[in-house]
């Protein structure tokens, strides 16, 4: 006999609040109803969950090494619960894709267009929200996919590298770099820059590659936004270290990129998706179409 979803909220109520009381306050139970059913789950698992004592309880070993365990199975039953009532109410699923700002403005609305002309009745969601935010949403099932960059991946998550995307010189129409056609990264040594705020994924994979070739740059003006640093650029506050990812937003701006060469600096992003958890036909046509960006790189 399996455990119920019912056992696994009670033992996260009562691992949560260390006391059954204020466990059974937080799921509208008897404290009689509750007590009875972590007995159940403990004589099913054949282990004690919890060390009992006169101002309430806290986890056993086994308890504390089930947790998680428990945590992933409610919130995977969650999910199935909330695709089952998208089907009742829409007749149709759903997927939910997180990423950050750039690429939920740029990179993924063709994609999501194309697959939603493929997919009519499904419901797409997208999570702009900043890159960091995107692991827990994954990891959580809030979001069936991610996009973010290549950095070190926490062990629940599986990465799949699919774009790769060149940093680039941002710069006013009649800025002095215009006449290159590339630009080394030695000749902005005396310019001020424009870049991401420090911690940014972008901002620390340029910052230590550059430190290896012993270069470093002079940032006027740190931001959050990409959109703020192009407006800085228009204004001839400085000149901008970007990706190709912003090449519609350049354009857009009338401004001019140049390559970044010497060393040639690249940054990785990769699609996100929990470990152990198998795709669903509506994610992997999304990740196909996502994986084929490969193949129609953005270049300058």
């Amino acid at each position: 006999m399996a455990a119920s979803i019912d056992q696994l909220h009670a033992f996260i109520a009562v691992a949560e609040t260390g006391h059954f009381t204020r466990a059974a306050e937080r799921l509208n139970l008897s404290q009689s109803s509750l007590s009875a059913s972590i007995q159940r789950l403990e004589a099913l698992l054949g282990v004690r969950l919890f060390e009992r004592h006169t101002r309430g309880c806290k986890l056993s070993e086994a308890g504390q090494a089930l947790l998680d365990s428990a945590h992933r199975m409610v919130q995977e039953w969650s999910r199935i619960e909330t695709g089952a009532a998208d089907f009742r109410k829409f007749g149709r699923g759903r997927l939910s894709v997180a990423a950050p700002t750039v690429q939920c403005a740029l990179l993924l609305p063709p994609l999501l267009r194309d697959f939603q002309t493929e997919h009519p009745q499904v419901r797409v969601e997208l999570h702009d929200v900043a890159e960091q935010e995107v692991h827990e949403l994954v990891r959580t099932g809030v979001a069936d996919l991610g996009v973010i960059s290549q950095t070190a991946m926490r062990n629940e998550l599986v990465a799949t590298p699919f774009y790769t995307d060149e940093y680039i010189l941002v710069l006013p129409p009649k800025h002095h770099l215009t006449n290159y056609k590339q630009v080394g990264w030695h000749q902005l040594v005396s310019e001020p820059i424009i870049g991401p705020v420090k911690g940014n994924p972008v901002r620390r994979r340029l910052d230590d590659t550059l430190a290896e070739k012993g270069i470093s740059l002079s940032y006027a003006h740190e931001v959050s936004l990409p959109w703020t640093m192009i407006g800085l650029v228009r204004e001839n506050f400085g000149v901008a270290v970007l990706t190709t990812a912003v090449l519609p937003l350049i354009r857009w701006n009338k401004l001019e990129a140049r390559p970044l060469v010497r060393p040639s600096i690249a940054r990785t992003l990769v699609l996100l998706r929990a470990q152990g958890r198998m795709l669903d036909p509506l994610s992997a046509s999304f990740s196909k179409r996502l994986l084929h960006l490969a193949r129609n790189h953005v270049s300058i």
